[in-house]
């Protein structure tokens, strides 16, 4: 039976609950991101956005340069604890990749522990996402002590259980899900795709795991069978997907406001990005999967509305003076 756990009420007693994963009490927690010179920019303004907190000061920053050029590069390593250079950690990647350097970081992401050993705790963020509230890194470390890995589904319209319709035949509508189709690429057994034909899919563009977490080999490995037939695009989110459903490793189910990938609305009271959804829960990590144009153009703004459904003219990336003014954890405030 596959180990997902949904969000809950901690335990007044965490100990009396067997599948908590040990910790110190005070975990050394590294947030890891990487780029190439292209999404520099944008790993400065996650930084940052990590940096205005306060409550994040105790939590160390590590950049995996994937491609990046020196100059960049030294600009950058002031601004983080930790600064490796990324490589192809499955040599069959590498190949298949060519001169797609951008590639690198959807294999890195599953070997941070080798990156930067010596971490309780690793988290994960895209370089393209930024943290909005820091009660969305409580959350994953909360996750990773029950599970030892916590990570969201991937509610992107591209990627939701929705069949995919492949054809019609006699007015029947065949059809694959996001996780049938890579399981279909890399060439799994008939009883593997029989299993994650109806898997929801994980988006690891924000995760986190425990230093010593057993998911750490088995993502690896999982990740190096999909590369040997499948695509690189999506196999890094089909690793931890097995991992789940046909290792039987345990994963927490983070909320969507950690991983945030809808168009968020702008609270009317405080100018925050809140859900879109009522009640309007405060978006935690906000990401721009997708969005080309704005990870481009930083001047780029769009239309959103606020709370009361009045419009708004916002840029979804990271502004340190809108969050230093209106979020009381941030430094300066």
């Amino acid at each position: 039976m596959t180990a997902v756990r949904q969000p809950q009420a901690p335990s007044e007693d965490p100990s009396e609950d067997p599948s908590t994963i040990a910790m110190p009490a005070r975990p050394r927690v590294t947030i890891v991101t990487g780029a190439d010179d292209r999404y520099a920019p944008l790993a400065e303004e996650l930084i940052a956005s990590v940096r205005a907190h306060r409550s994040l000061n105790a939590i160390d920053l590590s950049l995996i340069a994937t491609g990046m050029s020196p100059a960049v590069t030294e600009r950058l390593r002031p601004k983080v604890e930790n600064l490796a250079d990324g490589a192809w950690n499955i040599a069959q990647a590498g190949q298949r990749a060519g001169k797609r350097d951008w590639l690198m970081a959807r294999v890195n992401k599953l070997f941070t522990r080798d990156y930067f050993p010596g971490y309780d705790v690793y988290i994960w963020i895209d370089a393209d996402a930024w943290v909005c509230d820091p009660t969305a890194i409580d959350g994953l470390l909360e996750g990773v002590r029950r599970a030892g890995l916590a990570v969201g589904y991937d509610d992107t319209p591209t990627s939701a259980l929705d069949l995919e319709v492949r054809a019609w035949v006699g007015g029947w509508a065949l059809g694959r899900t996001y996780c049938m189709k890579h399981a279909r690429r890399a060439r799994l057994s008939p009883e593997e795709l029989r299993r994650l034909a109806r898997a929801r899919p994980f988006n690891n563009g924000v995760f986190a795991l425990a230093g010593d977490a057993p998911h750490w080999p088995v993502i690896q490995a999982n990740m190096s069978r999909l590369v040997r037939k499948g695509r690189i695009f999506g196999a890094n989110q089909m690793a931890i997907v097995m991992a789940v459903h046909l290792d039987g490793l345990p994963v927490e189910i983070m909320p969507h406001a950690c991983n945030y990938l809808d168009v968020p609305r702008v609270c009317a009271r405080s100018g925050a990005f809140v859900e879109a959804t009522i009640p309007h829960h405060r978006v935690g990590i906000l990401h721009l999967a997708s969005r080309d144009a704005m990870r481009t153009d930083p001047t780029l703004e769009m239309d959103l509305l606020d709370t009361e459904g009045r419009p708004v003219r916002r840029s979804l990336r990271y502004r340190p003076e809108s969050l230093a003014r209106r979020d009381p954890s941030a430094s300066g405030a």
